[in-house]
């Protein structure tokens, strides 16, 4: 038999600084290299952002004040990761396990600068905070489409006796799979007449046209009020043949 599965939702729990592997202990050692004119300037550009922060977006922002690539990412990933409440339990955590832990890659300097870098730096950025809230919108209002397929075939009519083909039945199959709340994929079958495909052909053209208004609709209502998420992205156009 499977095992049993328990699933837990509810609200993020506390940061745990034990948690830190290596990965993301180069990332703030990187952060801690920041000099007071690029955490200052760049948290008044990323408070000033208006529509979303994305994380194109993001990375943007983030490169017009640290022209270091590898620190431009770190300070990135930082930002997507951590909340304000992070900053001093992170910290001191860090400061825990650079005492028990033999070769632990962050200095006392390095901790001490990032507790002066991270409170400043880790802010609630209105921008950010709308981009997790599109974010978060997009996985409340439905289940998110993985796949779908039409698949099309042909059923052989069999005589009485199943000794020979007297026929053939075309039919068209909509496979759907999408993700449940549990995070696991939910698969769906139905059978579709020649009909009811042209129907949805139909409905599919008259859909993307809605979108279309739509979309232009909010980009002249609200500059920069489109987040780019994967239920918001326009399809790309095709190159002309000419």
């Amino acid at each position: 038999m499977p095992e049993p599965v328990i699933y837990i939702r509810g609200l993020r729990p506390p940061f745990d600084s034990s948690g830190a592997d290596s990965s993301m202990l180069a990332d703030l050692k990187a952060v801690s290299t920041l000099s007071d004119d690029e955490s200052n300037t760049l948290r008044e550009r990323l408070s000033q952002v208006k529509g979303f922060l994305d994380p194109k977006a993001l990375a943007a922002e983030v490169r017009r004040t640290i022209k270091v690539e590898e620190t431009a990412r770190s300070v990135q990933t930082a930002l997507q990761n951590l909340e304000p409440k992070d900053t001093e339990p992170l910290v001191k955590g860090l400061a825990e396990r650079g005492k028990q832990e033999k070769d632990f890659p962050l200095s006392e300097a390095e901790l001490a600068r990032l507790g002066e870098i991270l409170p400043n730096l880790i802010q609630p950025y209105p921008a950010l905070a709308r981009f997790e809230k599109a974010e978060r919108l997009a996985k409340l209002t439905g289940q998110e489409l993985e796949s779908i397929e039409l698949i099309c075939d042909l059923r052989p009519i069999f005589d009485e006796d199943r000794k020979q083909i007297e026929g053939m039945m075309p039919y068209t199959r909509l496979h759907i799979v999408a993700t449940g709340a549990d995070g696991l994929p939910k698969s769906f079958e139905a059978e579709l007449t020649h009909r009811q495909v042209n129907d949805l052909r139909e409905k599919a053209a008259k859909a993307e046209s809605k979108l279309d208004v739509l979309r232009k609709s909010v980009e002249r209502s609200f500059p920069g009020g489109l987040p780019d998420l994967p239920l918001t992205r326009a399809p790309a156009k095709k190159a002309s043949d000419v």
